[in-house]
């Protein structure tokens, strides 16, 4: 996910190639030569794999945990790695990104909270458990990014051997559509505007049955949040944030997500 918040301007994870990456962004009506910053959850190829290509062709900045940065395969130069902490926060200009801690199966993995004074959003995947830690990290949002990783049942009667499915579903696995709306029904108030589902199985899970565990959550509280479905294939169109109208105009900037 792309983050523009006013000069700063992130990736949050970096799996996909440079070329694909670029391609994306060029979608998006982005340049991916403005990147100024990568931001890595956990060291997995699919969130990580370049990071360190973006680092040494682009000069970008990589923050990632010790534990992430120890474990990647090419790791960016290191005048250009700064070490995250869960829970101390990361002040660039403009942007504030926050480090939460997660349960999964890598070393010292990590979400992230972005805010730029005014709005508040998330980007929470590869975790297979929730504490209330998370729940109290993710409070006052106007945008989440959330995993609905699998269907219990899909995966159940899936392909997979049973020794993944065990993994998949331990508490250092990821998030089934049921976990994903449990939280989703936690931290869900009036100012959530926008949701985004994410970290679909492409063998153990659906669009329909994802949609359909967040809408039950939505509607039984009768909010407006705007559902959409993250895609492996495609980029989704932006989100831009915009400043609640009781603020001052003074803090009227725009937080835009870019999904690539």
């Amino acid at each position: 996910m792309w983050v523009d918040a006013g000069a700063t301007r992130i990736l949050i994870d970096a799996g996909l190639p440079l070329r694909e990456t670029a391609r994306r962004c060029k979608g998006a009506g982005l340049d991916v030569r403005d990147l100024t910053d990568v931001f890595l959850t956990h060291e997995h190829a699919d969130h990580s794999h370049a990071a360190g290509i973006l680092a040494r062709r682009l000069g970008v900045r990589v923050h990632a945990t010790r534990g992430t940065t120890r474990s990647l395969r090419d790791p960016p130069p290191e005048e250009l790695r700064l070490a995250v902490r869960a829970g101390v926060p990361v002040r660039l200009d403009g942007l504030t990104v926050t480090p939460i801690a997660l349960p999964h199966d890598a070393w010292e993995p990590v979400a992230y909270v972005v805010e730029d004074g005014a709005t508040r959003a998330a980007v929470i995947t590869d975790l297979g458990s929730v504490n209330r830690g998370i729940v109290r990290a993710l409070h006052r949002l106007d945008a989440l990014v959330l995993e609905m990783n699998h269907d219990l049942r899909m995966l159940a009667e899936g392909p997979y051997p049973w020794s993944l499915k065990q993994r998949i579903r331990s508490d250092r696995g990821h998030l089934s559509n049921e976990q994903g709306a449990r939280l989703l029904q936690e931290i869900l108030h009036g100012g959530l505007r926008h949701l985004v589902l994410a970290h679909l199985s492409e063998h153990n899970n659906t669009e329909t049955h994802a949609r359909r565990a967040a809408e039950r959550v939505l509607e039984k509280h009768g909010t407006c949040t705007r559902l959409c479905i993250g895609s492996q294939s495609r980029a989704l169109d932006p989100v831009l944030l915009e400043p609640s109208r009781a603020l001052p105009l003074r803090r009227a900037r725009q937080l835009a997500l870019f999904a690539v």
